[in-house]
């Protein structure tokens, strides 16, 4: 399973860059970024999209808006993923904030925060620190393949096992 993940990745990343080779990143919107990459990689990952009890989409966070995908396992969400359109600025605070906050307000350890072209890893539940020291890793799109590990913690295999846990608590800052 991992290494048909791999080469569908690989070949999400050699889209993205045909899209972005051609001009036309900054006509997709975010409805668009989501079904042509992002819900691909979330399926490339092992998670079934068309399931509700799995994958939700926009999902309402009480307070504070719709979450574009709530990942759940058994019934219990493993984290909230905001999706950005390809053409937005991914380092711009105020969109990790909104996916820390997501998280944050229903009791959820991690907030992942993609625009495909990078996924950005935060851990939500550390108040006291400050958003630089929230975030626990982030990929662009350039290392998915040579960082597949790290990128697989994301996947519904690594999320039901003990070292899925112990690979979030101790990553490697990179």
């Amino acid at each position: 399973m991992r290494q048909q993940a791999k080469e569908k990745i690989k070949a999400l990343v050699e889209k993205y860059e045909q899209i972005k080779t051609s001009g036309k990143l900054k006509s997709y919107t975010e409805q668009e970024t989501k079904n042509s990459l992002i819900s691909p990689l979330l399926e490339a990952l092992g998670w079934d999209i068309t399931n509700k009890n799995e994958v939700s989409a926009e999902e309402n966070i009480i307070s504070s808006g719709r979450v574009d995908y709530g990942i759940y396992l058994n019934g219990r969400v493993k984290f909230y993923l905001e999706a950005k359109k390809l053409s937005v600025d991914l380092q711009r605070e105020e969109f990790a904030n909104q996916a820390i906050r997501y998280s944050w307000n229903k009791g959820v350890t991690w907030a992942v925060l993609t625009d495909f072209e990078r996924f950005k890893v935060f851990n939500a539940q550390e108040i006291d620190k400050s958003l630089s020291d929230k975030q626990f890793f982030e990929i662009p799109y350039t290392e998915y393949i040579k960082r597949f590990d790290q990128l697989w913690l994301l996947s519904k295999e690594a999320s039901t096992k003990i070292i899925w846990a112990i690979g979030f608590c101790n990553p490697k800052k990179e």
